[in-house]
């Protein structure tokens, strides 16, 4: 079950956090739109090679340091 955080109770967002929309169509075209917590600000994306070029422009941007960021993956 998961637990619903009123806006009140939510940890402070760091210059790092994203939320990202994925929807996929008819099409093998994976398509989304993702958030910037920090900002608010809204970017549209068409695959996610421009998905992950936006969060690396955002994270440039807010002078989020990249080498402190870890790579994480589904895979063992």
């Amino acid at each position: 079950m998961s637990k619903v955080l009123t806006k009140e109770k939510q940890p402070k967002s760091s210059k790092s956090d994203f939320i990202v929309r994925i929807k996929s169509g008819e099409s093998t075209a994976v398509k989304g739109k993702i958030e910037h917590i920090y900002t608010g600000q809204v970017q549209y994306f068409e695959d996610f090679l421009e998905m992950i070029i936006l969060m690396q422009n955002k994270l440039d941007e807010k002078d989020y340091p990249q080498c402190d960021t870890e790579l994480r993956t589904f895979a063992e």
